[in-house]
Protein backbone atom coordinates (compact mmCIF):
# COMPACT_ATOMS: atom_id res chain seq x y z
CA UNK A 1 0.00 0.00 0.00
CA UNK A 2 2.77 2.41 0.89
CA UNK A 3 4.55 1.63 -2.37
CA UNK A 4 1.37 2.25 -4.41
CA UNK A 5 0.60 5.52 -2.62
CA UNK A 6 4.14 6.75 -3.15
CA UNK A 7 3.95 5.80 -6.81
CA UNK A 8 0.79 7.85 -7.32
CA UNK A 9 2.10 10.72 -5.22
CA UNK A 10 5.40 10.74 -7.10
CA UNK A 11 3.57 10.76 -10.42
CA UNK A 12 1.46 13.74 -9.35
CA UNK A 13 4.57 15.60 -8.21
CA UNK A 14 6.22 14.93 -11.57
CA UNK A 15 3.07 16.06 -13.36
CA UNK A 16 3.07 19.35 -11.47
CA UNK A 17 6.72 19.87 -12.36
CA UNK A 18 5.86 19.23 -16.01
CA UNK A 19 3.00 21.70 -15.84
CA UNK A 20 5.35 24.36 -14.49
CA UNK A 21 7.88 23.58 -17.22
CA UNK A 22 5.23 23.98 -19.92
CA UNK A 23 4.06 27.23 -18.32
CA UNK A 24 7.57 28.70 -18.55
CA UNK A 25 7.91 27.68 -22.19
CA UNK A 26 4.70 29.32 -23.41
CA UNK A 27 3.74 32.93 -24.04
CA UNK A 28 0.13 31.87 -23.37
CA UNK A 29 0.60 29.53 -20.42
CA UNK A 30 -2.11 27.10 -19.38
CA UNK A 31 -3.21 26.79 -15.79
CA UNK A 32 -3.09 23.10 -14.88
CA UNK A 33 -5.12 21.73 -12.00
CA UNK A 34 -4.94 18.20 -10.65
CA UNK A 35 -8.07 17.53 -8.63
CA UNK A 36 -9.74 14.72 -6.75
CA UNK A 37 -13.44 14.42 -7.55
CA UNK A 38 -15.94 12.23 -5.73
CA UNK A 39 -19.49 11.20 -6.39
CA UNK A 40 -20.19 11.89 -10.07
CA UNK A 41 -19.35 10.46 -13.48
CA UNK A 42 -15.87 12.01 -13.26
CA UNK A 43 -15.11 10.51 -9.85
CA UNK A 44 -11.36 9.98 -9.67
CA UNK A 45 -8.22 12.00 -10.35
CA UNK A 46 -8.95 14.79 -12.83
CA UNK A 47 -6.33 16.77 -14.76
CA UNK A 48 -7.59 20.03 -16.23
CA UNK A 49 -5.88 22.76 -18.27
CA UNK A 50 -7.22 26.17 -19.19
CA UNK A 51 -5.68 29.20 -20.90
CA UNK A 52 -6.89 32.61 -19.73
CA UNK A 53 -9.09 33.80 -22.58
CA UNK A 54 -8.53 37.20 -24.15
CA UNK A 55 -11.73 37.08 -26.17
CA UNK A 56 -15.13 35.44 -25.74
CA UNK A 57 -14.26 33.24 -28.72
CA UNK A 58 -11.15 31.93 -26.93
CA UNK A 59 -13.30 31.18 -23.90
CA UNK A 60 -15.86 29.28 -25.93
CA UNK A 61 -13.38 27.31 -27.98
CA UNK A 62 -11.94 25.70 -24.83
CA UNK A 63 -15.31 24.46 -23.55
CA UNK A 64 -15.28 20.68 -23.21
CA UNK A 65 -11.53 20.47 -23.83
CA UNK A 66 -8.46 20.09 -21.65
CA UNK A 67 -9.79 17.56 -19.15
CA UNK A 68 -8.81 13.96 -18.47
CA UNK A 69 -9.94 11.69 -15.62
CA UNK A 70 -8.53 8.47 -14.20
CA UNK A 71 -11.16 6.58 -12.16
CA UNK A 72 -10.18 5.70 -8.62
CA UNK A 73 -10.12 1.96 -9.23
CA UNK A 74 -7.64 2.45 -12.10
CA UNK A 75 -5.40 5.06 -10.49
CA UNK A 76 -2.70 2.76 -9.13
CA UNK A 77 -2.32 0.94 -12.43
CA UNK A 78 -2.38 4.13 -14.52
CA UNK A 79 -0.24 6.39 -12.33
CA UNK A 80 2.47 6.35 -15.00
CA UNK A 81 0.08 8.11 -17.42
CA UNK A 82 -0.41 11.22 -15.32
CA UNK A 83 2.55 13.22 -16.68
CA UNK A 84 1.54 12.37 -20.24
CA UNK A 85 -2.02 13.51 -19.55
CA UNK A 86 -0.67 16.92 -18.53
CA UNK A 87 0.98 17.19 -21.93
CA UNK A 88 -2.27 16.13 -23.59
CA UNK A 89 -4.55 18.64 -21.89
CA UNK A 90 -2.12 21.55 -22.27
CA UNK A 91 -1.57 20.72 -25.92
CA UNK A 92 -5.31 20.44 -26.52
CA UNK A 93 -6.25 23.87 -25.16
CA UNK A 94 -3.14 25.50 -26.65
CA UNK A 95 -4.08 24.28 -30.11
CA UNK A 96 -7.69 25.34 -29.63
CA UNK A 97 -6.72 28.88 -28.62
CA UNK A 98 -4.14 29.14 -31.40
CA UNK A 99 -6.76 28.14 -33.98
CA UNK A 100 -9.53 30.37 -32.64
CA UNK A 101 -10.64 32.62 -35.50
CA UNK A 102 -10.65 36.32 -34.65
CA UNK A 103 -14.10 37.83 -34.15
CA UNK A 104 -14.22 41.51 -35.11
CA UNK A 105 -16.04 43.95 -32.87
CA UNK A 106 -19.58 44.67 -34.11
CA UNK A 107 -18.69 48.35 -34.56
CA UNK A 108 -16.00 47.30 -37.01
CA UNK A 109 -17.96 44.67 -38.88
CA UNK A 110 -21.52 45.95 -39.30
CA UNK A 111 -21.69 47.57 -42.72
CA UNK A 112 -24.81 49.63 -42.03
CA UNK A 113 -23.52 51.14 -38.77
CA UNK A 114 -24.19 54.87 -38.48
CA UNK A 115 -21.35 56.25 -36.37
CA UNK A 116 -23.32 59.30 -35.23
CA UNK A 117 -26.16 57.09 -34.00
CA UNK A 118 -23.67 54.77 -32.33
CA UNK A 119 -22.02 57.72 -30.54
CA UNK A 120 -25.43 58.95 -29.39
CA UNK A 121 -26.18 55.47 -28.04
CA UNK A 122 -22.89 55.46 -26.11
CA UNK A 123 -23.67 58.88 -24.64
CA UNK A 124 -27.21 57.98 -23.62
CA UNK A 125 -26.18 54.71 -21.98
CA UNK A 126 -23.36 56.53 -20.19
CA UNK A 127 -25.75 59.13 -18.81
CA UNK A 128 -28.16 56.44 -17.67
CA UNK A 129 -25.42 54.53 -15.87
CA UNK A 130 -24.20 57.74 -14.19
CA UNK A 131 -27.71 58.70 -13.07
CA UNK A 132 -28.31 55.20 -11.71
CA UNK A 133 -25.02 55.30 -9.77
CA UNK A 134 -25.89 58.70 -8.28
CA UNK A 135 -29.32 57.42 -7.27
CA UNK A 136 -27.82 54.42 -5.47
CA UNK A 137 -25.23 56.58 -3.70
CA UNK A 138 -27.99 58.89 -2.47
CA UNK A 139 -30.36 56.15 -1.26
CA UNK A 140 -28.04 53.35 -0.09
CA UNK A 141 -27.66 52.82 3.69
CA UNK A 142 -23.95 53.52 3.20
CA UNK A 143 -24.67 56.90 1.60
CA UNK A 144 -22.50 58.66 4.18
CA UNK A 145 -19.33 57.14 2.74
CA UNK A 146 -16.72 59.49 1.37
CA UNK A 147 -16.92 60.75 -2.19
CA UNK A 148 -13.76 58.79 -3.00
CA UNK A 149 -15.10 55.51 -1.64
CA UNK A 150 -18.39 55.98 -3.47
CA UNK A 151 -16.51 56.64 -6.69
CA UNK A 152 -14.42 53.50 -6.21
CA UNK A 153 -17.55 51.40 -5.65
CA UNK A 154 -19.09 52.88 -8.80
CA UNK A 155 -15.90 52.12 -10.75
CA UNK A 156 -15.82 48.47 -9.68
CA UNK A 157 -19.50 48.02 -10.49
CA UNK A 158 -18.99 49.67 -13.89
CA UNK A 159 -16.02 47.44 -14.66
CA UNK A 160 -18.05 44.32 -13.91
CA UNK A 161 -20.82 45.63 -16.14
CA UNK A 162 -18.25 46.46 -18.82
CA UNK A 163 -16.80 42.94 -18.62
CA UNK A 164 -20.25 41.43 -19.16
CA UNK A 165 -20.98 43.84 -22.02
CA UNK A 166 -17.60 43.08 -23.60
CA UNK A 167 -18.28 39.36 -23.45
CA UNK A 168 -21.74 39.56 -24.99
CA UNK A 169 -20.49 42.08 -27.56
CA UNK A 170 -17.52 39.94 -28.63
CA UNK A 171 -15.02 42.58 -27.52
CA UNK A 172 -11.70 41.04 -26.55
CA UNK A 173 -9.63 41.85 -23.48
CA UNK A 174 -7.01 43.79 -25.44
CA UNK A 175 -9.66 45.99 -27.07
CA UNK A 176 -11.43 46.52 -23.74
CA UNK A 177 -8.16 47.57 -22.09
CA UNK A 178 -7.46 49.97 -24.94
CA UNK A 179 -10.90 51.54 -24.54
CA UNK A 180 -10.33 51.93 -20.79
CA UNK A 181 -6.98 53.64 -21.40
CA UNK A 182 -8.56 56.02 -23.89
CA UNK A 183 -11.43 56.79 -21.51
CA UNK A 184 -8.96 57.51 -18.69
CA UNK A 185 -6.93 59.80 -20.95
CA UNK A 186 -10.09 61.65 -21.95
CA UNK A 187 -11.11 62.15 -18.32
CA UNK A 188 -7.62 63.33 -17.34
CA UNK A 189 -7.58 65.73 -20.27
CA UNK A 190 -10.98 67.15 -19.27
CA UNK A 191 -9.82 67.58 -15.69
CA UNK A 192 -6.70 69.45 -16.78
CA UNK A 193 -8.77 71.67 -19.04
CA UNK A 194 -11.40 72.37 -16.37
CA UNK A 195 -9.95 71.88 -12.87
CA UNK A 196 -13.28 72.87 -11.29
CA UNK A 197 -14.73 69.55 -12.50
CA UNK A 198 -12.49 67.68 -10.05
CA UNK A 199 -13.95 69.68 -7.13
CA UNK A 200 -17.57 68.84 -7.83
CA UNK A 201 -19.10 66.75 -5.03
CA UNK A 202 -20.84 64.05 -7.07
CA UNK A 203 -20.17 61.73 -9.96
CA UNK A 204 -20.84 63.22 -13.39
CA UNK A 205 -22.36 66.36 -11.96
Amino acid sequence: MTRDTTSVGGAIASALERAEELRRLSDRPARVRIMTIFGDDRSGLTINARIAARTPAEHGTQEGLGTRCIPWDELDARAGEIVGLVDEVVGEVTLAVRNTPPVPRPSRSEDDLELAVFDDLIGEIGQTITQSALSVLEKHPAKQVSRELGSEAAMLAALKFAALAAYTGHVGLDDAQDELRMAMREVMSNMRASPELARRPSLGA
